[in-house]
Protein backbone atom coordinates (compact mmCIF):
# COMPACT_ATOMS: atom_id res chain seq x y z
CA UNK A 1 0.00 0.00 0.00
CA UNK A 2 0.98 3.31 -1.31
CA UNK A 3 1.61 5.98 2.39
CA UNK A 4 0.61 8.48 0.05
CA UNK A 5 -2.52 7.36 -0.34
CA UNK A 6 -3.81 8.06 3.30
CA UNK A 7 -2.89 11.71 3.37
CA UNK A 8 -5.81 12.64 2.59
CA UNK A 9 -8.97 12.37 4.25
CA UNK A 10 -10.61 9.08 5.25
CA UNK A 11 -13.99 9.60 6.18
CA UNK A 12 -16.79 12.09 6.25
CA UNK A 13 -19.96 12.34 8.36
CA UNK A 14 -23.08 15.33 8.26
CA UNK A 15 -25.23 15.54 10.80
CA UNK A 16 -28.24 13.08 10.72
CA UNK A 17 -30.58 15.02 12.58
CA UNK A 18 -30.58 18.01 10.35
CA UNK A 19 -32.36 18.82 7.66
CA UNK A 20 -30.80 18.87 3.80
CA UNK A 21 -28.57 15.76 4.98
CA UNK A 22 -27.69 15.35 1.73
CA UNK A 23 -26.43 18.20 0.51
CA UNK A 24 -24.48 18.60 3.56
CA UNK A 25 -22.62 15.46 2.47
CA UNK A 26 -22.05 17.03 -0.74
CA UNK A 27 -20.47 20.10 0.68
CA UNK A 28 -18.22 18.00 2.64
CA UNK A 29 -17.24 15.79 -0.07
CA UNK A 30 -16.70 18.46 -2.33
CA UNK A 31 -14.45 20.44 0.42
CA UNK A 32 -12.22 17.01 1.19
CA UNK A 33 -11.75 16.96 -2.72
CA UNK A 34 -10.64 20.40 -3.12
CA UNK A 35 -8.24 20.13 -0.08
CA UNK A 36 -6.73 16.64 -1.11
CA UNK A 37 -3.82 17.63 -3.43
CA UNK A 38 -2.75 20.37 -0.48
CA UNK A 39 -2.80 17.81 2.00
CA UNK A 40 -0.65 15.04 -0.24
CA UNK A 41 1.84 17.09 -1.11
CA UNK A 42 2.28 18.45 2.77
CA UNK A 43 1.70 14.62 4.07
CA UNK A 44 -1.21 15.65 5.91
CA UNK A 45 -4.24 13.58 7.36
CA UNK A 46 -7.54 13.91 8.69
CA UNK A 47 -9.53 10.88 10.15
CA UNK A 48 -12.47 12.36 10.09
CA UNK A 49 -14.34 15.33 8.49
CA UNK A 50 -17.17 15.80 9.75
CA UNK A 51 -20.09 18.60 10.32
CA UNK A 52 -21.04 20.13 13.28
CA UNK A 53 -23.58 22.53 14.95
CA UNK A 54 -22.24 23.72 18.06
CA UNK A 55 -23.96 25.18 20.79
CA UNK A 56 -21.75 28.41 21.01
CA UNK A 57 -22.97 30.43 17.81
CA UNK A 58 -19.24 31.93 17.64
CA UNK A 59 -17.44 28.69 16.18
CA UNK A 60 -17.06 28.19 13.05
CA UNK A 61 -14.45 25.29 13.02
CA UNK A 62 -11.89 22.99 15.32
CA UNK A 63 -9.21 20.43 14.48
CA UNK A 64 -9.00 17.75 16.90
CA UNK A 65 -5.49 16.28 17.88
CA UNK A 66 -3.76 17.56 14.52
CA UNK A 67 -6.28 15.65 12.35
CA UNK A 68 -7.70 13.02 14.30
CA UNK A 69 -10.85 14.85 13.58
CA UNK A 70 -11.69 18.41 11.64
CA UNK A 71 -15.34 19.70 12.27
CA UNK A 72 -16.66 22.21 10.67
CA UNK A 73 -20.18 24.43 10.73
CA UNK A 74 -21.96 24.38 7.68
CA UNK A 75 -25.28 25.83 8.23
CA UNK A 76 -26.01 28.92 10.28
CA UNK A 77 -25.96 30.10 14.09
CA UNK A 78 -29.59 30.82 13.86
CA UNK A 79 -31.26 28.69 10.94
CA UNK A 80 -30.49 24.99 10.73
CA UNK A 81 -31.86 24.60 7.45
CA UNK A 82 -29.28 27.35 5.69
CA UNK A 83 -25.72 26.79 4.87
CA UNK A 84 -23.03 29.02 5.07
CA UNK A 85 -21.37 30.15 1.68
CA UNK A 86 -19.12 27.32 -0.23
CA UNK A 87 -16.25 29.41 -0.41
CA UNK A 88 -16.54 30.36 3.53
CA UNK A 89 -16.83 26.73 4.70
CA UNK A 90 -13.32 25.89 2.15
CA UNK A 91 -11.46 28.82 4.22
CA UNK A 92 -12.48 27.70 7.30
CA UNK A 93 -11.11 23.78 6.78
CA UNK A 94 -7.75 25.32 5.04
CA UNK A 95 -7.60 27.41 8.81
CA UNK A 96 -7.71 24.19 10.37
CA UNK A 97 -5.77 22.33 8.39
CA UNK A 98 -3.09 24.61 9.39
CA UNK A 99 -3.67 23.40 12.65
CA UNK A 100 -1.85 19.88 11.67
CA UNK A 101 1.21 21.68 11.64
CA UNK A 102 1.33 24.98 14.03
CA UNK A 103 -0.81 24.70 17.39
CA UNK A 104 -1.13 28.68 18.17
CA UNK A 105 -2.07 31.29 15.82
CA UNK A 106 1.20 32.71 15.66
CA UNK A 107 2.88 34.29 12.88
CA UNK A 108 3.91 30.72 11.11
CA UNK A 109 0.28 30.03 11.47
CA UNK A 110 -0.73 32.80 9.39
CA UNK A 111 1.81 32.80 6.41
CA UNK A 112 0.79 28.75 5.98
CA UNK A 113 -2.34 30.00 5.57
CA UNK A 114 -1.85 32.30 3.33
CA UNK A 115 0.31 29.92 1.50
CA UNK A 116 -2.51 27.74 1.70
CA UNK A 117 -4.95 30.04 -0.01
CA UNK A 118 -2.91 30.70 -2.63
CA UNK A 119 -2.38 27.41 -3.55
CA UNK A 120 -6.01 26.25 -3.35
CA UNK A 121 -7.00 29.48 -5.21
CA UNK A 122 -4.52 28.06 -8.16
CA UNK A 123 -6.00 24.24 -8.12
CA UNK A 124 -9.28 25.94 -8.38
CA UNK A 125 -8.60 28.11 -11.23
CA UNK A 126 -7.51 25.44 -13.50
CA UNK A 127 -10.26 23.45 -12.04
CA UNK A 128 -8.38 20.83 -10.54
CA UNK A 129 -9.45 18.70 -7.31
CA UNK A 130 -8.62 15.23 -5.91
CA UNK A 131 -5.53 13.32 -6.55
CA UNK A 132 -6.48 10.95 -9.09
CA UNK A 133 -5.36 8.38 -6.16
CA UNK A 134 -7.22 9.47 -3.16
CA UNK A 135 -10.63 10.24 -1.68
CA UNK A 136 -12.58 11.26 -5.23
CA UNK A 137 -10.94 8.45 -7.16
CA UNK A 138 -9.92 9.15 -9.89
CA UNK A 139 -9.26 12.67 -9.51
CA UNK A 140 -10.35 14.97 -12.48
CA UNK A 141 -11.56 18.43 -13.81
CA UNK A 142 -14.13 19.69 -12.81
CA UNK A 143 -16.34 20.93 -15.89
CA UNK A 144 -16.96 24.93 -15.03
CA UNK A 145 -15.12 24.82 -11.81
CA UNK A 146 -12.93 27.40 -12.97
CA UNK A 147 -15.33 30.07 -13.88
CA UNK A 148 -16.00 30.18 -10.13
CA UNK A 149 -14.36 33.60 -8.66
CA UNK A 150 -11.07 32.96 -6.74
CA UNK A 151 -10.91 32.76 -2.97
CA UNK A 152 -9.66 35.82 -2.53
CA UNK A 153 -12.66 37.43 -3.78
CA UNK A 154 -14.78 35.16 -2.22
CA UNK A 155 -12.77 35.90 1.13
CA UNK A 156 -14.32 39.33 0.82
CA UNK A 157 -17.90 38.16 0.28
CA UNK A 158 -17.67 36.14 2.94
CA UNK A 159 -16.27 38.95 5.46
CA UNK A 160 -19.10 41.12 3.97
CA UNK A 161 -21.73 38.38 5.36
CA UNK A 162 -19.99 38.41 8.49
CA UNK A 163 -20.29 41.77 8.96
CA UNK A 164 -23.76 41.67 8.93
CA UNK A 165 -24.83 38.69 10.80
CA UNK A 166 -22.69 41.11 13.32
CA UNK A 167 -24.95 44.07 12.98
CA UNK A 168 -27.87 41.91 12.93
CA UNK A 169 -27.25 41.13 16.39
CA UNK A 170 -26.15 37.48 16.14
CA UNK A 171 -23.48 38.40 17.69
CA UNK A 172 -20.74 36.03 15.48
CA UNK A 173 -17.31 36.80 15.14
CA UNK A 174 -15.89 38.20 11.39
CA UNK A 175 -15.03 34.80 10.66
CA UNK A 176 -11.99 33.63 8.40
CA UNK A 177 -10.53 36.28 6.00
CA UNK A 178 -7.34 38.20 5.49
CA UNK A 179 -7.73 40.39 9.08
CA UNK A 180 -3.56 41.52 9.69
CA UNK A 181 -2.42 38.53 7.30
CA UNK A 182 -2.00 39.66 3.95
CA UNK A 183 1.50 40.98 3.63
CA UNK A 184 1.45 43.51 1.35
CA UNK A 185 -0.98 45.71 3.67
CA UNK A 186 1.49 44.75 6.40
CA UNK A 187 4.31 45.73 4.72
CA UNK A 188 3.12 49.31 4.49
CA UNK A 189 2.59 49.22 7.96
CA UNK A 190 4.68 50.45 10.79
CA UNK A 191 5.74 47.80 13.35
CA UNK A 192 3.40 48.81 15.89
CA UNK A 193 0.60 49.10 13.22
CA UNK A 194 1.53 45.48 12.30
CA UNK A 195 1.83 44.20 15.29
CA UNK A 196 -1.79 45.63 17.01
CA UNK A 197 -3.59 44.30 13.52
CA UNK A 198 -1.92 40.65 14.09
CA UNK A 199 -3.02 40.88 17.47
CA UNK A 200 -6.57 41.77 16.39
CA UNK A 201 -6.85 39.02 14.09
CA UNK A 202 -5.72 36.50 16.18
CA UNK A 203 -8.02 37.55 19.10
CA UNK A 204 -10.91 36.78 16.63
CA UNK A 205 -9.70 33.61 15.28
CA UNK A 206 -9.70 32.66 18.91
CA UNK A 207 -13.20 33.03 18.84
CA UNK A 208 -14.28 31.83 16.04
CA UNK A 209 -11.79 28.76 16.00
CA UNK A 210 -11.87 26.16 18.15
CA UNK A 211 -8.39 24.53 18.18
CA UNK A 212 -6.19 25.25 20.25
CA UNK A 213 -6.95 25.06 24.34
CA UNK A 214 -7.17 21.51 25.65
CA UNK A 215 -10.05 21.70 28.51
CA UNK A 216 -13.44 23.38 26.83
CA UNK A 217 -16.16 20.82 26.38
CA UNK A 218 -17.42 21.46 23.08
CA UNK A 219 -21.39 20.85 23.17
CA UNK A 220 -22.61 20.01 19.90
CA UNK A 221 -26.53 20.97 20.11
CA UNK A 222 -26.96 17.08 18.36
CA UNK A 223 -25.45 15.61 21.60
CA UNK A 224 -28.19 14.05 23.40
CA UNK A 225 -26.63 13.73 26.29
CA UNK A 226 -28.10 15.04 29.09
CA UNK A 227 -25.34 15.98 30.97
CA UNK A 228 -24.77 20.08 31.73
CA UNK A 229 -23.37 21.86 29.27
CA UNK A 230 -19.53 22.58 30.78
CA UNK A 231 -17.79 25.82 28.48
CA UNK A 232 -14.40 26.88 29.50
CA UNK A 233 -13.55 30.34 29.34
CA UNK A 234 -10.28 32.76 29.24
CA UNK A 235 -9.69 36.39 30.15
CA UNK A 236 -9.47 38.28 26.91
CA UNK A 237 -9.33 41.39 28.89
CA UNK A 238 -5.83 39.79 30.51
CA UNK A 239 -4.47 38.51 26.75
CA UNK A 240 -5.19 41.15 25.30
CA UNK A 241 -2.98 43.68 27.39
CA UNK A 242 -0.16 40.27 27.92
CA UNK A 243 -0.19 40.85 23.94
CA UNK A 244 -0.06 44.39 24.27
CA UNK A 245 3.18 44.53 26.36
CA UNK A 246 4.51 42.15 24.44
CA UNK A 247 4.06 43.91 21.07
CA UNK A 248 5.42 47.53 22.83
CA UNK A 249 9.08 45.46 24.05
CA UNK A 250 9.39 43.52 20.68
CA UNK A 251 12.72 45.03 20.01
CA UNK A 252 14.23 44.59 23.11
CA UNK A 253 12.61 40.94 23.76
CA UNK A 254 14.16 37.38 22.82
CA UNK A 255 12.50 35.31 19.95
CA UNK A 256 9.59 33.10 21.43
CA UNK A 257 10.34 30.01 22.40
CA UNK A 258 9.44 27.35 19.81
CA UNK A 259 7.48 24.90 22.07
CA UNK A 260 3.51 26.01 23.00
CA UNK A 261 1.57 24.36 25.20
CA UNK A 262 -1.95 24.17 24.02
CA UNK A 263 -4.27 25.74 26.66
CA UNK A 264 -2.19 27.21 28.96
CA UNK A 265 -3.97 30.14 29.42
CA UNK A 266 -7.37 28.40 30.68
CA UNK A 267 -9.57 29.65 33.16
CA UNK A 268 -12.26 27.23 34.70
CA UNK A 269 -15.93 28.35 34.91
CA UNK A 270 -15.60 26.89 38.67
CA UNK A 271 -13.27 29.66 39.59
CA UNK A 272 -15.95 31.72 39.36
CA UNK A 273 -13.44 34.61 38.36
CA UNK A 274 -15.06 38.42 38.51
CA UNK A 275 -13.55 39.81 35.40
CA UNK A 276 -15.37 39.23 32.20
CA UNK A 277 -14.64 36.47 29.92
CA UNK A 278 -15.08 35.59 26.52
CA UNK A 279 -15.54 32.25 25.36
CA UNK A 280 -12.13 30.29 24.02
CA UNK A 281 -11.82 27.59 21.66
CA UNK A 282 -10.48 23.91 22.18
CA UNK A 283 -8.28 22.06 19.87
CA UNK A 284 -7.71 18.60 21.67
CA UNK A 285 -11.06 18.31 23.61
CA UNK A 286 -11.54 15.72 25.84
CA UNK A 287 -15.57 15.92 25.60
CA UNK A 288 -17.17 17.01 22.28
CA UNK A 289 -20.58 15.99 21.79
CA UNK A 290 -21.77 13.14 19.54
CA UNK A 291 -23.38 13.98 16.00
CA UNK A 292 -26.67 12.19 15.26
Amino acid sequence: MNLRDLNKVWEIKALKKKPREDEAMKILEKVANQVQPIMTRRKWRVKLLSEFWPTNPRLLGVNVNRGVQVKLRLRRANNDGDFLSYHEILDTMLHELCHNAHAPHNASFYKLWDDLRKECEELMSKGITGTGQGFDAPGKRLGGFSLQPPLSSLRSTAAKAAENRVRSGNLLPSGPQRLGGDSSIMSHLSPIQAAAMAAERRLLDDIWCGSQSTDEALQDQENDSTEPVRETLTSLNARSAKRSSSCSNTTNSSPPSSSHQWGSDIIDLTEEPSESRFIKRSCNPSDIGQEG
